[in-house]
Formats: C-alpha cells, structure tokens, sequence
C-alpha cells in the first residue's frame, strides 16, 4: 500500500510538517499539522500583504517551528527583468524578517519551488538556475541547469539528491530530468522522449523511486536508483481519449496504489505563460471562452499495472478546464475534484476499480490544489464569488459543509496548494503579488 507522506519519515527532507512543495514527493496535500477544529461560533480572519512589484509569491514552507519561507519569481509581463527570491516570514504578520539577493533565472519568469533539505538548507529551483541557501538565505551553491528552458518544481530522492524537470508545451520538444547530489553537482541527466508541462510526483519503494510524468498524451514512469535514471518501458499510462478534444493533464498525486490526474490544463493564459508572454485572464474568468470541448475527467492508473484505469467524468460540463490536480485522501478513501470553468467542485468515495460514489458536489470556483488536514478532514479549497473577491474555505471533506470562509484579499488564485500553519491557521498566495495568513478569529 502506497505510504502516506503525512505519516512517514521522508529521508532528505527537513522533518517539519511542510517542507516541500505539496507537502511531499508524492504530493497528496495531507497535512500531519494539527487541524483547525472550527465551531459553529467561531470564524475566520484573513491578514493580507501586498509585496512590492514586480514579486510573485509561489509558495511556502516550514523548517523548524516558527520558521517561514516564502519563495517566488517575477511577475508575467510585469518587467523586463527576471529573477528568484526568498524570504523568511513573522509566521503572524507576514512581514519579511531576511531576504535573499536577487536568485539569477536565465530570463525565464515561472513558479519555480523550494523545499527545506534534510541538511538544513533551503534548496530553490527558479527558471534555469538551481540555488542552495542556508537557513539565514545566504548563498551557499548556485547551479546553472543545462536545458534552456524554466523548471517547474522539485523532488529530494530518497538518498538526499535532487531531481528537477524543465517544461514544455511544445510537442517538439522534450523536457529534461537533472538530478544534482546536495552541492550541486551534476549526477544524472536524462531526455524524457516527450514534451510534460505539469510538475511530477514520486513514491519509494525497495531502493527505487518511481516519477511519475504526464505528457500530452500519457502519463510515464521513470526509475531512479543507484544515482541514475532509466524509462520504466512496462508501465504505460494513456489518457488521451479517441474523437475528444482535450488538453493536457498538470500535476500526478499518488495514494492507494493509483496515480491520480486531471486533464483539461489547457489554455490561452497558460499558453501564454509557458511561452513567458503577458497573460489575460482567460484562466480564471468567469464565463471565458474554452479552449477544448471536452469535459474534466480524473485519471486513476494504477502503479502496479497501468493497464488497471478509471476515467472519471465528474461533472460532465463541456469545455471545462483547471490548472492544478485532484486530492486523494488514503485514509478515507475519498477524491476531491473540480472544474475551474464550469465552477464544480466535488468529492466521491472510491471502492475500488470503476466504483466511484457521489459524496456531494458544490457550485464553488476552485483553482487551487485542495489541501486537507488528516486528523479533522477539513479541506482547504477556494470559492471566487466575484472578480476579486477569492475567498478561502474550510469544509468538512466526507460532507462537504461548509465550515469557514473568509475574503484572503489576495484577488486571484495562484493554482498552487495551502500551506498549513504552526497553531489554528493557514498560508495562501496570488500570482498578482499578495499572501494571506488566514487563522481562526
């Protein structure tokens, strides 16, 4: 059974209870963080700030208790310059306490990722650069990734190396794995013979970990042990569907033994944004036009044998789209997904192959990637009510009730994941130079 990475001791990365991105290499979203324990009485409060442009907040993480950094990159479209940061947070006020130099990025503006080492530095992937900073964000190794191209997000192997991947939407044009021991030295490279935009997720097991990486078209394995990469040829997931017009699958989450994706990704603000262009707002509007005709689904292959699928059609609404994966809590059973277009967010019980079970459904607009705290089963997600108003939610993950909400102020989703606090509260951010600490009032 697939180990929880809530539950685990994940070897190379800092034991905190969100050192990484999505939590952890298999990116569940779980939280072993106490959860917030809401009661009817009881509501939420949000403080908001608005960093200086052209900052772009991407995302949070905790190394001891207490200590928060907060990465990002250069807002799209904003400058001429690009270029990587962090910055070490008050966890109430949200005010910088240090700050990094400006982090070289080749001249490529994406989210990037950071994750607090085992060793105790802070390791950030931002455009074509990898840098390693120590606890006070000094500079203590700096990295230039061969493949001219932005990298999006990171994973610490289970023997402390780091993999990292470049993106691409282009069909021509395959992305790259490198993996860099802790001082930054090249161990691995390796060409996946497909093009992936989505960030990969990795589970272990006897020795091996095991990337997973969707293409356009399928989503792939690849093997690392003994410091090098190899293509898993037995293990083949295909999700592209015969006479459907789709869009790429982002990001894979794992937990039961499966593999979990959504495809629909794409668009002509993300279009625009891997290409490094301005963006509209056609993402995140209401009403915007698709791009694809076909509905949502959620993919589940299984990691034993690919051939053992499911494709889900959640909501059935046309042209829908997201940018960010579904949640799959282990514990109970239950996978929560959404349609961002077509403002859908719902959640099932999975019984096995093809038995999926309406738990509820709920007319919210989510982007985000839904968090959950594992001992409560209050989920994280977002609602956008109007142009500029995003709230946050609590809800109860077996009913859907809705818990909590507050307006986090911060206008406009990023497409990233919660990132729980050290008492009663949680972290957000916006692609449009805000973050928010929402706690309990």
């Amino acid at each position: 059974m697939t180990e929880r990475d809530h539950r685990s001791e994940l070897s190379g990365y800092y034991p905190s209870a969100w050192p990484a991105e999505c939590g952890g290499p298999r990116r569940q979203k779980v939280t072993r963080a106490p959860g917030l324990r809401l009661v009817p009485h009881e509501r939420l409060r949000a403080t908001t700030r608005m960093l200086d442009a052209p900052k772009w907040p991407v995302m949070f993480v905790h190394r001891d208790p207490g200590e928060l950094y907060l990465q990002g990159g250069t807002r799209l479209g904003q400058t001429s310059e690009s270029y990587g940061w962090v910055e070490k947070l008050n966890p109430i006020s949200l005010e910088p306490v240090r700050s990094s130099s400006r982090l070289p990025s080749g001249g490529h503006n994406w989210c990037g990722a950071i994750c607090a080492h085992a060793n105790g530095d802070l390791y950030v992937v931002n455009g074509t650069y990898c840098h390693r900073l120590s606890p006070d964000l000094e500079v203590v190794a700096e990295h230039r990734l061969a493949t001219e191209s932005a990298h999006n997000g990171h994973v610490v192997l289970s023997d402390g190396n780091l993999v990292m991947k470049d993106l691409s939407d282009d069909l021509a044009k395959p992305s790259t794995f490198t993996v860099l021991d802790p001082e930054l030295r090249v161990v691995d490279r390796y060409r996946f013979p497909w093009n992936s935009v989505g960030r990969f997720s990795s589970d272990r097991s006897r020795g091996v970990d095991h990337l997973y990486v969707s293409s356009s078209t399928e989503i792939r394995r690849l093997l690392y042990a003994s410091g090098r990469l190899a293509l898993d040829e037995g293990w083949v997931g295909r999700y592209a569907l015969a006479g459907e017009d789709q869009g790429f699958a982002w990001d894979s989450s794992i937990g039961d033994d499966s593999v979990w994706f959504m495809d629909m990704g794409e668009s002509e603000d993300t279009r625009a944004m891997i290409g490094s262009r301005p963006i509209g707002t056609g993402a995140f509007a209401l009403g915007a036009p698709p791009v694809h005709r076909a509905p949502v689904r959620v993919f589940r292959f299984s990691t034993r044998d690919a051939s053992d699928r499911d494709a889900l059609v959640p909501f059935g609404k046309q042209g829908g789209h997201i940018i960010a994966p579904p949640l799959y809590d282990q514990d109970r059973h239950i996978l929560v997904a959404f349609d961002t277009r077509n403002r859908k967010l719902g959640a099932w019980r999975y019984e096995g192959p093809g038995k999926f079970v309406p738990l509820w459904e709920r007319d919210w607009l989510n982007t985000s990637q839904p968090t959950l705290y594992a001992d409560t089963g209050e989920l994280l997600v977002d609602d956008c009510r109007a142009p500029g108003v995003w709230d946050a939610v609590v809800a109860d993950v077996e009913t859907g009730a809705e818990l909590g909400r507050v307006d986090t102020g911060c206008l406009r989703s990023t497409g990233m994941w919660y990132t729980p606090g050290f008492g009663r509260d949680f972290y957000t951010s916006t692609m449009l130079g805000a973050i928010a600490r929402v706690s309990v009032a």
